[in-house]
């Protein structure tokens, strides 16, 4: 198995993630099209959750999201797992 450094593994998650993103958005279309619902729950999830998300700090999104909607541990939890 491979070693990366930190800036390596950076870069992959990164890529990794800006794919997922373009799937996430052809996905919507495609459901769009065919007439099925396509919920995504980074539509309702505020800019400074979805940062702490993007960046690992799964614990700083849940906190962030209590702070900013004054949500309940397990609603941010749930949350926060489907991002």
């Amino acid at each position: 198995m491979p070693v990366y450094n930190e800036m390596q593994l950076s870069s992959y998650v990164d890529q990794i993630f800006k794919r997922l993103q373009r799937i996430e958005a052809q996905l919507a279309l495609l459901s769009q099209k065919a007439g099925v619902p396509f919920e995504d729950p980074a539509a309702n999830a505020p800019p400074e959750v979805l940062e702490l998300v993007r960046a690992g700090d799964r614990m700083g999104a849940i906190r962030k999201y209590r702070e900013l909607t004054g949500a309940g541990m397990q609603e941010a939890q749930q949350l926060v797992e489907t991002l």
